[in-house]
């Protein structure tokens, strides 16, 4: 009872003792009501809390001697239990929510303490109970409120100092990360274009010699496309890793996004040389091969430095060493190259070329030119190869090779694709039904196309739209996407083949073609490239395409020479029993206006090498 909890020199006689004991079964009598005032209360202020256990809640009733720790502990549960958000912000919010809550705390021990305080008078005076009784219940009331606030101040104020370094660690986090990568842990482009700026203003003050190196990895969608972006990321952490080994601990670098890295180099004495030499050990350290899920992945990087000068900004310093990287892939890649202010015209006309694409086939500036493919023994054409050209409204016309390339980066061939094979689909539809036998048309088709979803249904759509057989399309794939182990597009090569559609190996010869890949894949020709054909005026190169032509016509399939341009490299190609050939010397690319216009001058039945108005059953 509460007289037990009082010191010994306060217990009083036996007789007061039981006055106090009988004063406190009355108090108990009457504890649900004020309990219940007291929850109410408190729930005004507990909304941030977490629901407590209903045993605890009654605690809260039990206005006996530990009536005051069970208060305590009720309201203060939640302290103990409760969670820090996990951004700083609400870290904050928690901390400002807690001392509110605490004054709340305060206020309702303060409520009890008087509620309980005017109970225990209230029932003294009903039961007569005598001042003493009265005082010691009242002591023992107010001794044990007081302690009992204590702790909850106690606790409060303690959980306030772990939410406070809890707050603290946050923020650290979140510093941290706004500035580094996620993946790799190298500072991002914000920290690296700060440490730049520190080093431009370096320079200006102390003739500081630095060198920013753009680091691009070559063919890294290859590793995606692949083994998956999960071997992807694999790669970019280990190439992080050798990057910090290969530099200076006082160098910086950073990863920009994708597969692009950025150095900073510091304190160089000769700057010329030595960011070179720094560029060339980047280069050997990430030719060596990584090993990503057990397997062993070569790669390697191209490199553009610009060297960093008084009152430089730090956008337009990434902006030359980016510049001078993508000379470096245009000359070879796995190499390095030096900023030359004519970089800037071709990265401007880049920019205008990428933003000009996204327009070009909704404007009309595409066009096609068509290349006849003919038959070597009869002569005849037997196909016309579709190439996209584009006329840029500024620029005049684009060749194939500079906006190509740049469509399969921005993934923009897709679009460009579709419209293509549309196009040219309808086109040789149109030339059947005028007469012009069966012939048949060819569309170099990307890679990126191939993993497109849906671009097996996407032909099969076009072929049904335009009422093309599907025997008279013929996609041509380079040689080196096609061969590509576990790529996704051999599943799409299956499709095209269930299809009905004819599938060309392009540029045959120079990627990696081996003859198991020829006998599974589902193709049925091959396109030497120009480069084979080119040497046909020697014996050597003679034999190789013989023995070319003889393995693919053992493993039933045509051979189709591209860019023949004399009559020595036609009559070596009918000696080693080439099918089709195609080349300047038997027509070259043209408009179908170019075409339509032969065929008006020309005549009825006659010859027309360029266009397909002769062409018979291939």
């Amino acid at each position: 009872m509460a007289s037990d909890r009082l010191p010994a020199d306060r217990q009083g006689t036996a007789g007061e003792r039981a006055e106090l004991d009988a004063l406190a079964r009355a108090v108990l009598a009457r504890a649900d009501e004020i309990a219940r005032t007291v929850v109410e209360r408190w729930e005004l202020g507990r909304s941030s809390f977490s629901a407590e256990d209903e045993a605890v809640r009654q605690d809260v009733a039990r206005f006996s001697s530990q009536g005051t720790e069970h208060m305590c502990a009720y309201l203060t549960t939640g302290l103990a239990t409760d969670q820090v958000g996990e951004s700083a912000a609400s870290a904050g919010w928690h901390i400002a929510n807690r001392t509110s809550c605490l004054a709340d705390i305060l206020k309702v021990f303060l409520y009890w303490r008087d509620s309980v305080a005017a109970v225990v008078r209230e029932e003294a005076t009903r039961l007569g109970t005598g001042p003493a009784a009265l005082e010691r219940a009242l002591g023992a009331t107010r001794l044990g409120s007081d302690a009992a606030l204590v702790r909850v101040a106690y606790r409060c104020d303690e959980y306030s100092n772990l939410l406070q370094a809890q707050l603290e660690e946050e923020q650290s986090r979140l510093a941290h990360q706004a500035l580094h990568d996620a993946l790799t842990g190298l500072p991002n482009r914000v920290l690296f274009l700060e440490r730049l700026a520190s080093s431009v203003e370096a320079a200006a003050r102390r003739s500081i010699h630095s060198a920013v190196l753009f680091i691009d990895i070559d063919r890294f969608k290859s590793v995606n496309d692949i083994a998956g972006h999960a071997a992807g990321d694999q790669l970019l952490v280990g190439v992080a890793r050798r990057l910090r080994e290969a530099l200076r601990p006082s160098d910086t670098v950073a990863r920009l996004g994708g597969d692009e890295f950025v150095v900073l180099c510091e304190n160089l004495y000769d700057v010329q040389s030595e960011a070179v030499a720094i560029a060339e050990r980047i280069c050997t350290t990430l030719a060596q091969p990584f090993m990503v899920n057990g397997a062993e992945v070569f790669t390697t990087a191209s490199i553009g430095i610009a060297f960093v000068r008084p009152g430089d900004d730090p956008h337009v310093l990434v902006a030359r060493a980016d510049s001078a990287m993508y000379m470096a892939k245009q000359r070879g890649r796995c190499r390095w190259e030096l900023y030359h202010p004519d970089f800037d015209q071709r990265t401007t006309r880049r920019a205008e070329l990428v933003n000009g694409l996204h327009r070009a086939v909704e404007r009309g500036e595409l066009v096609l030119h068509y290349q006849p493919v003919k038959d070597l023994s009869s002569g005849a054409v037997v196909a016309m190869e579709a190439l996209v050209r584009w006329a840029h409204p500024s620029l005049g016309i684009v060749a194939p090779t500079e906006f190509i390339p740049l469509a399969e980066e921005t993934g923009l061939i897709v679009d460009i694709g579709r419209w293509v094979l549309t196009e040219a689909c309808t086109q040789c539809a149109a030339w059947r039904a005028e007469g012009y036998g069966q012939i048949a048309v060819s569309v170099n088709v990307s890679g990126r196309q191939l993993e497109a979803p849906g671009f097996a249904a996407d032909v099969e759509a076009v072929l049904d739209a335009t009422g093309l057989p599907p025997s008279a399309l013929s996609l041509e794939i380079t040689e080196s996407v096609i061969v590509t182990e576990g790529s996704v597009g051999h599943e799409v090569l299956g499709e095209l083949q269930r299809i009905g559609v004819k599938l060309a190996i392009d540029d045959f010869g120079i990627g990696y073609s081996s003859l198991a890949y020829l006998t599974r894949l589902p193709v049925h020709a091959l396109k030497v490239d120009r480069t084979f054909i080119a040497g046909l005026g020697t014996a050597q190169d003679a034999s190789i395409l013989s023995a070319m032509v003889e393995l693919a016509h053992t493993l039933g399939l045509e051979v189709v020479a591209e860019g023949v341009e004399t009559e020595t490299e036609l009559e070596q190609l009918k000696v080693a029993h080439c099918d089709e050939a195609q080349g300047f010397l038997l027509g070259r690319p043209a408009p179908l206006e170019a075409f339509h216009a032969s065929r008006r001058t020309a005549g009825p039945g006659a010859d027309e090498a360029a266009g397909p108005a002769v062409s018979r059953t291939r």
